[in-house]
């Protein structure tokens, strides 16, 4: 993971109204100097609006945006040492790679053994040195993207702003071109805000991960915190497919807090959950408890978390097995578990009967 520095860029109660409707309603966010972070949300979210005017395409109604603390709200675009990337590429369809990539020099005036030099090095960068000399028209969508990565950072700006450039991709091309931008933004040491709707590319690429919803941040965090501690049960039920249990907070012990449900009392590990810690007793909240951290069956006995569960659906998804049961205690509650699939077969048959055990440290709580 990338070793961020310093704040390069922080919004202070950024908002945006249009119409008199207010789209992004004050947030607080900092991007650090050399980190790649992602801006993960639905459409309508918020995320294209805060890339927007973090670049410079619009201004803020209310709030700063500071470039290593200087008030840049009103900066033009022009002079923001920013460059963008967008889904349709925008590139110059009469020319050629190497002049499309070389463009940015060309309108600062550079040298031309300069815009030859640099152009060389970008290209090889961004493994396309091979098609200096075609046109767009002659690329694939991937090779497109990179021509477009390579004239954004050409110029080294000090962030590459991405508005889901990926999504105009199919499913392998994506997955290749996460593993490149990733790998291209380590070796260069650029600051990259990714702007995706896709929560796998989001958790893939990031170092941190913005979540917004309905102009709102929901919860800033590295990929392991959002997927396994979301701050909210709209972030648990964004990133996968989490079980959410209704449940009410207890008392302590061991280090662990108890939690009535309608199926049982479960108990969820305090350490590292705040959250959690500082409920009050008698308090309701969701326990989420991911798919692939339950066990099913004999091996669910050495749990303390457990229940009586029938087994309602089991379906074949390649090296992985999904199976939903629903607890004796409260049909009306089923639970999603993933486990590995074996050729032989699972221990478990549709209709039938069987335990579920998860540990107190593999399951977490959002209260109200």
């Amino acid at each position: 993971m990338t070793q961020a520095g310093k704040t390069l860029i922080e919004l202070r109660g950024v908002a945006k109204t249009y119409q008199g409707v207010e789209v992004l309603h004050a947030v607080d966010l900092s991007l650090r100097d050399g980190e790649f972070m992602t801006v993960v949300g639905p459409s309508g979210s918020g995320k294209t609006t805060v890339l927007r005017l973090i670049g410079g395409l619009i201004h803020p109604s209310k709030g700063a945006i500071l470039l290593d603390g200087a008030d840049i709200s009103a900066m033009p675009i022009n002079r923001r040492p920013f460059n963008t990337v967008f889904q349709d590429y925008a590139l110059f369809p009469h020319m050629t790679v190497a002049a499309n990539v070389g463009y940015g020099l060309r309108v600062r005036g550079e040298p031309r053994a300069t815009i030859r030099a640099r152009v060389d090095e970008t290209l090889r960068l961004v493994a396309l040195e091979a098609f200096a000399e075609r046109y767009p028209s002659q690329l694939s969508g991937g090779q497109q993207q990179r021509v477009a990565l390579a004239r954004a950072i050409i110029c080294t700006p000090r962030l590459v702003l991405l508005d889901e450039p990926l999504g105009a991709l199919d499913a392998e091309l994506r997955r290749q071109m996460q593993r490149f931008l990733k790998r291209l933004q380590k070796e260069i040491r650029t600051t990259f805000l990714f702007v995706t709707h896709d929560q796998e590319e989001a958790v893939t690429m990031a170092d941190r991960i913005c979540v917004m919803n309905h102009g709102r941040i929901e919860q800033v965090g590295t990929p392991e915190e959002v997927y396994y501690r979301p701050a909210s049960e709209y972030v648990a039920r964004f990133f996968g497919d989490n079980n959410l249990i209704d449940v009410t907070v207890g008392g302590s012990a061991a280090g662990a807090r108890a939690l009535a449900s309608a199926f049982g009392t479960f108990a969820c590990a305090v350490a590292g959950r705040g959250a959690l810690a500082d409920a009050a007793d008698g308090q309701p909240g969701k326990l989420l408890v991911r798919p692939e951290a339950i066990t099913l069956g004999e091996a669910a006995a050495v749990y303390p978390n457990r229940a009586r569960v029938r087994v309602e659906e089991v379906s074949f998804v390649g090296p992985v097995s999904q199976i939903r049961v629903r607890p004796l205690g409260a049909p009306d509650q089923p639970i999603m578990v993933k486990v590995a699939s074996r050729s032989g077969g699972l221990p478990v048959a549709e209709g039938g009967e069987t335990e579920i055990g998860f540990s107190e440290r593999e399951c977490h709580v959002v209260t109200a």
